[in-house]
């Protein structure tokens, strides 16, 4: 069943090809959907309803290919019971769902008309495919994406907790002052600052349990590896190294100081900062709008 629905949704989803205008905006979806996802962990009715109706979709469509008339007809049934559900959870959206065709293709599966049906088979495609695309980043935004704004990190250089904005800022000044004492050779205060640097990121790697929570009782090794591993702590040990001979090689500290940027930093901020920043606008517009 695991790989009919994965199979089914792929189906949908990758059946057509859909442009978008210029000003095309991510907006969040209906606040009518929260319900759907009150139970963070928990599977979400709307995804288990999206998923019966595509297995229906591609079972009807598979059916056909294969002139299994009888199968395909209730798969038909199916689709358009499941199609017609969905359609009502989220009144807002009601009008993205084409029940015209998907009534038309229940109703003439018994011509065994395969021009026809596969035409409109490709119409119902096209509408899932325009419907997924305009929305499916929004809810992956608001209901997958756990928002920093209420993570807590202990700071153990204070022995602390703040904010998850202002930690990152932290830890961001630090990993700068030790390259600005580098720049101007105070090796013994870089030194220091990389030590804070140091303590600071591996109380970051707190943080991905927040929101990892499944993957990290799973397997905590997996979740580490990402933008925290030991490959970061190895480099930051071979800055201290160098230090410690009083005369460090600029080459080797450039060398892992830009590993540190690239491979920790940067690569944790392209897959995490852009819904981030999303949700920070949608917050902020909600906020304009009750002013």
């Amino acid at each position: 069943m695991k790989k009919i629905i994965i199979f089914g949704l792929a189906f949908i989803l990758t059946s057509s090809v859909t442009s978008f205008s210029a000003d095309f905006l991510v907006s969040p979806p209906p606040k009518s959907m929260d319900k759907y996802y009150s139970e963070p962990g928990m599977p979400s009715e709307w995804i288990i309803q999206m998923q019966k109706l595509s297995v229906a979709f591609s079972a009807l469509f598979l059916n056909m290919e294969k002139n299994k008339w009888n199968l395909a007809e209730k798969q038909a049934v199916l689709f358009l019971k499941s199609y017609e559900k969905a359609s009502k959870m989220v009144p807002e959206w009601e009008k993205e769902f084409d029940l015209k065709s998907a009534t038309k293709l229940k109703k003439n599966i018994e011509t065994k008309d395969l021009k026809l049906l596969k035409a409109l088979t490709k119409t119902l495609e096209e509408n899932c495919s325009n419907c997924h695309l305009k929305n499916s980043s929004s809810v992956w935004i608001r209901y997958h994406w756990p928002s920093t704004k209420t993570i807590k990190v202990l700071d153990p250089t204070e022995d602390k907790e703040i904010s998850y904005p202002v930690y990152m800022k932290k830890l961001s000044n630090s990993l700068q002052r030790i390259n600005i004492n580098f720049e101007e050779k105070n090796f013994h205060q870089a030194w220091r600052t990389l030590e804070i640097f140091a303590k600071r990121f591996t109380s970051l790697r707190s943080v991905c349990s927040k929101c990892h929570v499944s993957e990290w009782k799973k397997n905590s090794v997996s979740v580490k590896n990402f933008f925290v591993g030991d490959d970061i702590i190895d480099s930051l040990q071979k800055i201290k190294k160098e230090f410690a001979t009083g005369e460090p090689s600029e080459k080797i500290f450039r060398q892992n100081i830009n590993y540190i940027t690239n491979r920790s930093c940067k690569m944790c901020h392209l897959v995490h900062q852009p819904a981030a920043f999303i949700q920070k606008t949608w917050d902020q517009k909600t906020k304009t709008l009750d002013n």
